[in-house]
């Protein structure tokens, strides 16, 4: 952080305008990697700006690139996803690199938005080809997120193949969070093939190698990826303290995707537990969140617990939640008869 401030400075004693873009850019990605999303999301922005007044198309996709990191991580998927398609526009004008990640970024973000169609048309002919073989990191996790539309498709053993290449991809590197973000895809394909243990061992590696690297949001993911788990194992005070952690890392650093997830696991262990007016509070108040952020299918999976929630007070009031998330599900393309395993 030191360095990339310093480097900023001396740009701008220079009155050096690119010089300044990058070391925004620069600082930006230091503040990103620290989750201090705010700042990351000012810095890309000051340069981006920048950068499109002198007309730098090639570093513009790099600012595109960051503000849409930024951008997905506090929680505002649209502007992510449009930030990121504008850098995809620019493919012809970008560097390898910006490309690449805008592009394995932008289907996960289709992901979180239930944009699964569109995920799969964006990186399919990516992943088929070699035009990006020797970015490990970004073939890697355009795989993952394809495993990811997958698996809430209802293709779960497609899911988990998919992952595990992406996780061989990457095993032999230092890229700790990019690993423990793949792991909690081959976790959560165990989870819904009915392997719990292999799906805790899993969870637990990506959670170990996330605070290993100190990076904040594969934490939080993590401790999601295994609430859920530990609920279907029975284990509900584990699955409680898992989603109450994810839930004060994201209230810590704005990432307001998992603050919906993580209420939403914890009005799902609720509803386990047969407590159902700490089930219906919770709900509500993710609900709100998925959405203010757009993550459809977050929205579905709390409404879905909300209805199990009111069943035995209010049936109808019930009946109408479960029909609204399976509208989501349709709306989405996931087929009918994967409605009830989206519900886990």
């Amino acid at each position: 952080m030191e360095h990339a401030t310093r480097a900023l400075e001396i740009s701008r004693e220079l009155g050096w305008a690119s010089g300044e873009a990058s070391g925004l850019g620069v600082r930006g990605m230091a503040y990103w990697s620290m989750a201090r999303l705010d700042s990351a999301h000012d810095d890309f922005t000051a340069g981006l700006r920048i950068f499109r007044e002198t007309g730098n198309l090639y570093f513009e996709g790099f600012g595109m690139v960051g503000l849409g990191m930024a951008c997905r991580d506090l929680g505002r998927l649209h502007e992510a996803a449009d930030h990121l398609e504008r850098a995809v526009g620019l493919e012809a004008e970008v560097s390898w690199w910006d490309a690449g990640s805008a592009l394995q970024l932008l289907g996960g973000v289709y992901w979180e938005l239930g944009r699964l169609t569109d995920g799969l048309d964006l990186l399919g002919p990516e992943v088929a080809s070699d035009k990006r073989a020797g970015y490990r990191d970004g073939r890697a996790m355009m795989l993952d997120a394809i495993a990811k539309i997958n698996i809430e498709l209802g293709r779960h053993v497609e899911g988990l193949e998919q992952a595990e290449r992406a996780f061989a991809l990457v095993e032999d590197t230092k890229r700790h969070w990019v690993q423990s973000g793949i792991l909690n895809t081959v976790a959560t394909a165990r989870r819904r093939l009915g392997q719990l243990d292999r799906a805790l061992q899993a969870g637990e590696q990506a959670l170990a190698l996330a605070r290993e690297a100190r990076f904040r949001r594969a934490e939080a993911d993590s401790l999601l990826c295994l609430s859920p788990t530990y609920r279907e194992a029975g284990r509900y005070d584990e699955a409680r303290t898992h989603a109450e952690q994810a839930l004060a890392l994201a209230r810590a650093h704005s990432f307001r995707v998992v603050e919906g997830q993580a209420l939403t696991a914890l009005c799902e262990t609720a509803v386990a537990e047969e407590a159902h007016g700490t089930a219906v509070e919770l709900g509500q108040e993710a609900l709100a969140e998925h959405r203010g952020t757009g993550h459809r299918l977050g929205e579905a999976r709390t409404l879905l617990a909300l209805g199990r929630a009111r069943w035995k007070t209010d049936g109808a009031a019930a009946e109408l939640m479960r029909r609204q998330a399976w509208a989501i599900f349709s709306d989405i393309g996931v087929p009918e008869t994967k409605y009830a395993d989206l519900d886990r």
